[in-house]
C-alpha cells in the first residue's frame, strides 16, 4: 500500500462517519424505520412520537362492512394520538407478519399484514397500507388505512 492510498483510507475513516450523522440529521431514516418506529411508539404508550413521525395533515382510516356494503371509515388523527397517549404501556400491541416497501422518490407506499394485541388478548388482524413522504426532516407517513378481521389471522 502506497502513501497516497494510506492517507486515503485515514480521511474515509473520519469522513463517513461524519457523513453518515450529518444524513441522520436531517432526517433521511428509511420508511422502514420509520413503521417500525410508529408501532413502537404504540407499543410504549407515546402519542407524541406518532405525532413527530407524520405528517400535520395525516388521515387515518379504516375499510370494513357494514349492513353488507364496504366502508371506509375515517379516524380522527388527533383522537387516535390521544387514545395511544392514555393507553396503559403495552396494551396496544401491533406486530406486523409481513411489510413490503416500495420507493419511488420522495415517494413511499408500505404494505404490512398484523395481528393486533390488547396486552396478551387478541383483538383482530388485517392489513395496514401506509403512505409516506420524504420532507427535509425525513420521511413522514401521511395517509394509513387499515382493514380489520378475526378469521384468516396468522397468529403468533
Amino acid at each position: 500500500m502506497n502513501l497516497k492510498q494510506v492517507i486515503t483510507i485515514i480521511v474515509l475513516f473520519f469522513l463517513v462517519p461524519i457523513i453518515q450523522k450529518e444524513l441522520l440529521a436531517q432526517g433521511n431514516d428509511e420508511p422502514v424505520d420509520v413503521i417500525e418506529s410508529f408501532f413502537d411508539g404504540m407499543r410504549a404508550s407515546e402519542g407524541e412520537t406518532l405525532r413527530n413521525l407524520i405528517t400535520e395533515d395525516a388521515t387515518l382510516h379504516t375499510v370494513t362492512q357494514r349492513e353488507g356494503e364496504t366502508v371506509k371509515v375515517a379516524t380522527d388523527m388527533g383522537r387516535f394520538l390521544e387514545s395511544v397517549s392514555n393507553a396503559t404501556v403495552g396494551l396496544l400491541n401491533e406486530e406486523l407478519t409481513s411489510l413490503e416497501v416500495h420507493i419511488d422518490g420522495d415517494l413511499a407506499t408500505a404494505w404490512m399484514n398484523y395481528n393486533f394485541y390488547r396486552g396478551d388478548e387478541f383483538s383482530h388482524c388485517g392489513v395496514n397500507s401506509m403512505n409516506l413522504i420524504r420532507t427535509s426532516d425525513g420521511w413522514k407517513i401521511f395517509s394509513v388505512v387499515d382493514t380489520r378481521r378475526t378469521e384468516n389471522c396468522d397468529l403468533r
